[in-house]
Parts: C-alpha cells; structure tokens; sequence
C-alpha cells in the first residue's frame, strides 16, 4: 500500500470521529473543521517516520487531535477576540437554579476518580463509543465499561434530586 493510500484509508476511516471528538473541545464546527484538516495534513508529513509501538494507530491520531486543540487555545489566548455583531446571548435569561444545578453537578463529579470523569465525559459529552474509548485511554474495552459502570453507580449513589416546593 502506497503512502497516499494509507493516508486515504486513514482519513475515510477516522475522519469524521476525529473532528467529532475536536468540535467537542472547541464548540466551533468551522474550526473543528480547520483543526482536523490540521491532523491529516501532520498525518502526511508524519506518517513515514511513524514507528508502531503496538498502539493502534487512532491513539496517534487522537494524540495529534488533541495536540491541534491544544495549540488552538494557545493562539486564542494569544489573539483574544470580539464578536461582530452584538447579538450576544442575554446572560440574564440563564436562572439561577441553572447555575445551581451545573455546579452541584461539578460537585458530583468530584467523588469520582479522574479516570471515571474521563471515560463519562468521552462516553457521554463527546458521544465516543467504549471501542473508542478505549484506544483513546489505551485501555482494554472491558475496563472502559467498568469504568462507566463504576463511575455512573457513584453518581447514582450520590445523587439527591432537589424538590421545588
């Protein structure tokens, strides 16, 4: 197979989730889409020298996603922006039990280990399959579900719905 074939193979194959898994990160589809044209164009440049040291190869590719998303907040924060229209979303219509409720959520969070808020937050903010999951942590799928089994019972454990009188 010829390098521009693998580079094809690879981006039919994972395209698509990678960008999946960037817009999750930066909320923003046309620099998702900038961000995963940024991945294959290092998959081209990088692909010769990529040495396999049996990982499947989407961890190298969420890797450089994740670098991609990384550099991305780094040059945001180095040209910070402002919009051009001023149809800013009302802060005011945001109540407070919302804000109530996100944080006792991150609250919640806390009592799980950083390993279940990760495979949650994979399964289910970037909607990532546990096969994915699992070559993203480079972890068996079996420990992934554990982990999402594990994570969920704690929150069920936790949880203590508020009731409006």
């Amino acid at each position: 197979m010829t390098h521009q074939q693998r580079v094809a193979e690879l981006y039919c194959t994972h395209a698509n989730a990678i960008q999946r898994y960037i817009y999750r990160r930066v909320n923003d589809h046309a620099l998702a889409e900038d961000l995963t044209s940024e991945v294959f164009v290092r998959v081209i440049e990088s692909l010769h020298g990529y040495n396999d040291r049996g990982l499947p190869i989407e961890a190298w590719l969420y890797r450089i996603a994740h670098d991609r998303v990384i550099d991305s907040y780094r040059l945001q924060t180095r040209r910070p922006s402002c919009p051009l229209d001023e149809s800013q979303p009302d802060l005011q219509a945001v109540s407070a039990a919302d804000i109530e409720h996100d944080a006792g959520f991150a609250e919640m969070l806390l009592h799980l280990t950083d390993e279940q808020r990760q495979v949650l937050a994979l399964r289910y903010r970037d909607e990532l399959t546990f096969a994915e999951i699992a070559t993203h942590l480079d972890r068996t799928e079996g420990s992934v579900k554990q982990l999402n089994k594990r994570g969920i019972r704690q929150l069920k454990a936790i949880y203590r719905p508020v009731i409006s009188a």
